[in-house]
């Protein structure tokens, strides 16, 4: 397998907070299967974090989290809808139409991964609200930030939830970086979810420091009723719990998210800003949190590899470029070394 230059912040290790809570909670016999005292402490922590009762769900992956929260609201007969490549689309094996029993997922286009509320409006109307013969329309899955590394806004956020439920439809956010379009938008977690309409989220941490440590969360005790039973069933209900539930309240203890996310988007858009200054570089997405898309010259991109930074191909239809993603661990060296390359190219 090819090794590329800011690769991934799926790459990036546990960081030393998380690491440390880690080994605090590795001593002693705790009672198994989520009754220990740091995962009983997850619903409290958590609903002081979203500013409302909340009910949290520990998983050792997104997919796990999308799947298992979009099967929580999706019947067999049932219908998701999200954007055409979004992630639950494009790399997860059909997770949510596993956790659904057999549910199906209408798609729906828009520029940078985005559904805008004309084209969640236009998808309904095809769709058939109520009509017999078609699937039932059941959730509206938004990924925050996108696939692209763009942000909805919080007025974008609103409408689409207030379109969505008022067909009837409940309202998922894919949050696998969650924390970067927070620090992007300079939000406060209830005003990117229940105030904005969202019913539960697939909470990620594990891009931003965590090892392996996600979690479904709703804000309705009814979803919450069937994600307890999903949740064992689907094996996630882990005997050793506290290891998931350790680091998930690690990543709240002093702002830990908002740092790791802060750094990571500050990298990226230090990267972003060296390669716009190179002629004939094309950023194809504005750079909103920890990823940088862009189409290069052939000659920059020999160079940087020449230099030791060959970076991930990535395809934008009939051209080819790169995804850059950075992250927490990231340091400001390298991004500098980076950024010396270019300018050494220029």
């Amino acid at each position: 397998m090819a090794i590329y230059k800011f690769n991934s912040d799926n790459g990036a290790p546990v960081c030393d907070q998380v690491m440390d809570a880690l080994v605090r909670c590795n001593h002693g016999v705790e009672t198994a299967y989520g009754a220990d005292r740091w995962s009983q402490g997850l619903d409290s922590a958590y609903s002081d974090f979203f500013e409302k009762r909340c009910f949290v769900f520990p998983v050792p992956t997104g997919t796990a989290g999308n799947g298992l929260a979009l099967g929580a609201v999706t019947p067999p007969y049932g219908t998701m809808f999200s954007h055409a490549q979004a992630h639950i689309v494009t790399t997860e094996g059909g997770a949510p139409e596993f956790y659904s029993g057999g549910g199906r997922i209408t798609l729906i286009d828009g520029a940078d991964n985005k559904i805008t509320a004309d084209a969640l409006r236009a998808a309904l109307d095809a769709h058939g609200i109520g009509n017999v013969h078609h699937m039932h329309a059941s959730a509206l899955c938004l990924t925050q930030a996108t696939e692209t590394g763009v942000t909805y806004t919080l007025d974008e956020l609103a409408e689409l939830s207030a379109i969505a439920r008022q067909a009837g439809l409940k309202v998922h956010m894919d949050g696998a970086r969650f924390a970067n379009a927070l620090v992007h938008l300079g939000a406060t977690p209830a005003e990117m979810t229940w105030k904005a309409g969202v019913d539960l989220l697939t909470f990620g941490t594990t891009k931003n420091g965590t090892m392996n440590a996600e979690a479904v969360i709703t804000f309705d005790p009814e979803i919450a009723r069937v994600l307890r039973v999903m949740h064992k069933r689907a094996g996630h209900l882990s005997s050793k719990m506290r290891y998931m539930s350790a680091q998930l309240l690690s990543y709240l203890e002093g702002d830990l998210w908002r740092r790791n996310a802060a750094r990571a988007n500050g990298h990226a858009t230090r990267v972003a800003r060296a390669l716009g200054a190179c002629d004939a570089v094309r950023l194809m997405h504005p750079v909103h949190i920890n990823e940088v898309f862009a189409v290069l010259p052939p000659a920059l991109a020999e160079h940087l590899k020449a230099e030791g930074f060959p970076l991930r191909p990535w395809s934008f239809g009939e051209r080819s470029g790169v995804r850059i993603v950075l992250s927490f661990a990231d340091s400001d060296a390298e991004v500098d070394a980076f950024a010396d390359c270019l300018r050494r190219f220029r």
